[in-house]
């Protein structure tokens, strides 16, 4: 096996290599990341439970606060019972921190029988004035919405029932005040009970501070420091829902229909007492019949303590809600869609970020890769430069020392051999002088020393010079030069030397792969069309060509082609690009013409100087 294709194998397993790992990686990426957002998704659906969960114990805590605040003591006892309302409102209004929660306090007090009446507290003489009830109230204003049914335990203001009640349509909270005598059992002669209240206590809530509560709550717990991070809403139990509460101006239909998160602020089922509802439940060929909802072991302290106490306790319960509150729902949906919809775009940006980082590493080990094949290559053609560079200069060295030794050993007699020899001398130092200079105009133009004064140059002079300069090397090689010059022609803007030395490179490279068709033409002409303002002179041969897959590269430095290699042609492999970058340099170009098997055309393309 050569070590070329050792070489070239070697490669093929980095590149292999390399691309394996790659792939590698984007798998691993692509599971560790599907890991972290399904983490990250349930990181955040447990906080938004916790943050609903909190939302709605602090939303009872403040209402709780306001239920706590009112004690009770039995009606036939001093002072009267709205004297011991209105010192409780009063506290509250001096006392609490979200004293601007209550809009007014109302009281619904037994007088004489069944009557009862109307009172509202007055905060400036804090006392229960009667008035009449107000409109907005609504179904409050009649004591018969607020008494239980005829033959019940009472409800909600039954046994273990005296709990506050929220009112949705009024925004308000109402409890029954029970009356002495007060008790959960039958009376003798098998009647319920009378467990009709000494009165009401309602609570109307002021619906701007009530809103500022529920912004305060929405920011605390769906909240961050850059603004909300979920839109929040309560909703009613209408179809289509009403909109109790909005984080935002308005809600949106996808927060309404498919929240992140919901839950019922107040719950359906009564937690004490005896529940009765009108059941589902069937047995085989029955009828529906009630279930009864024992109640759990009662919070209602000992008969032994005092009866305040007793009422007291049962302000601990839970609170319920009337028809109009009972469906109210908190609904929480991220602003950018669902959670889950969310946590696929930011895996989906994520893992785009990930396998655009995998590209980039992959287009800089190609890149890595190309520049090491470029800089064997070009290692490979500066070797081959200095065993071309080496042997050109052996053979005019050996001819020049050939010629020398035989004068001085006086092998040469006669006058035309010493001139036959000294021509031959002078030849042979002018090819050598030519090489170091390419090579020394190479150095110059890789350290940007190369400088150019460009002027108008007479183009046909510029030829003529040229031509005589190798005039020796194409009698030498049975050349035949054809010029073809425009009339009229007018002269180009160059650098009178650079346009020489770029001629000579052309013509030179010419005479070497003319091959057998030993002909050189040069033409200088003007420009048509979109080269009007441009002179081309043209370098034309008749020799074997150049492959295709050749021509991007004879214009790199000590590039040589296959067909130069295998016909031993002696070169440096720096004519052409020497050419091309002066050409450029000037503000010119050079472009070429092959086919195979018909020789090559380099044309110099100059602005003509106006």
């Amino acid at each position: 096996m050569t070590a070329k294709v050792k070489q070239s194998l070697g490669a093929i397993g980095i590149i292999a290599g390399l691309s394996a790992l790659l792939v590698l990686l984007g798998i691993l990426q692509w599971r560790w990341s599907n890991q972290i957002r399904t983490a990250d998704l349930q990181r955040k659906q447990a906080a938004l439970q916790a943050g609903v969960n909190g939302f709605r114990e602090d939303f009872h805590r403040e209402l709780a606060g306001i239920c706590t605040n009112f004690a009770y003591r039995p009606p036939d006892q001093t002072p009267a019972i709205e004297d011991l309302y209105a010192q409780d409102c009063g506290d509250w209004a001096r006392s609490s921190e979200h004293h601007e929660l209550v809009a007014n306090y109302y009281l619904w007090e037994k007088v004489k029988g069944e009557d009862y009446s109307f009172r509202q507290f007055d905060p400036q003489d804090e006392s229960f004035k009667e008035v009449p009830c107000p409109a907005r109230l609504g179904a409050l204003c009649d004591t018969a919405h607020l008494l239980p049914a005829p033959g019940s335990r009472g409800g909600d203001f039954g046994f273990g029932g005296l709990r506050w009640r929220v009112e949705g349509a009024p925004l308000a909270m109402v409890r029954p005040i029970p009356r002495l005598g007060w008790r959960g059992f039958r009376n003798g002669d098998g009647r319920p009970p009378d467990f009709s209240p000494a009165g009401f206590m309602i609570v109307e809530l002021d619906r701007e501070a009530f809103q500022r509560l529920l912004q305060e709550l929405s920011q605390r717990y769906f909240g961050g420091s850059d603004g909300p991070l979920y839109n929040v809403a309560i909703l009613d139990g209408a179809n289509p829902p009403n909109v109790i509460f909005h984080s935002q101006n308005a809600a949106a239909p996808e927060l309404v229909s498919s929240p992140d998160e919901s839950v019922h602020l107040f719950s359906s089922r009564r937690m004490r007492g005896y529940d009765q509802r009108q059941g589902s439940f069937r047995e085989p060929g029955g009828v529906a019949r009630r279930e009864m909802f024992p109640p759990p072991p009662s919070s209602v302290p000992p008969p032994g303590r005092d009866l305040a106490a007793r009422a007291r306790s049962f302000l601990a319960a839970p609170i319920l809600a009337d028809a109009s509150a009972a469906e109210w729902r908190l609904v929480v949906r991220h602003p950018g869609g669902s959670l889950a919809e969310t946590a696929v775009v930011y895996w989906r940006r994520d893992l785009l970020l990930g396998f655009g980082v995998l590209l980039v590493l992959a287009a800089s080990m190609a890149l890595v890769l190309v520049w090491m094949l470029r800089i064997r290559r070009l290692a490979k053609m500066q070797m081959d430069f200095v065993a071309g560079v080496s042997h050109e200069l052996r053979t005019p060295v050996s001819v020049i020392s050939s010629a020398a030794e035989n004068l001085a050993d006086g092998v040469v007699a006669g006058g035309p051999q010493v001139k036959q020899y000294g021509a031959l001398i002078r030849n042979e130092a002018q090819r050598l002088a030519g090489m170091i200079g390419q090579v020394l105009l190479f150095a110059a133009t890789r350290s940007n020393q190369g400088q150019y004064q460009p002027q108008p140059v007479p183009v046909s002079e510029t030829i003529d010079t040229a031509v005589a300069d190798l005039s020796h090397l194409a009698t030498a090689n049975g050349f035949t030069v054809e010029k073809e010059i425009a009339p009229d022609l007018p002269p180009v803007l160059a650098d009178p030397k650079a346009l020489g030395r770029c001629l000579q490179n052309l013509m030179t490279n010419a005479l070497k792969y003319g091959g057998d068709g030993r002909w050189m033409g040069i033409r200088a002409q003007a420009g048509a069309g979109p080269e009007a303002d441009e002179v081309l002179i043209t370098v034309q041969d008749r020799g074997e060509g150049i492959e295709a897959d050749e021509i991007p590269h004879i214009f790199e430095p000590f590039y040589r082609g296959n067909a130069a290699r295998s016909s031993q042609v002696h070169g440096t492999g720096l004519g052409l690009s020497l050419a091309k970058e002066a050409a450029e340099a000037m503000g010119g170009r050079l472009t070429v013409t092959s086919h195979v098997g018909e020789g090559s055309a380099f044309t110099l393309h100059f602005p003509a100087a106006k």
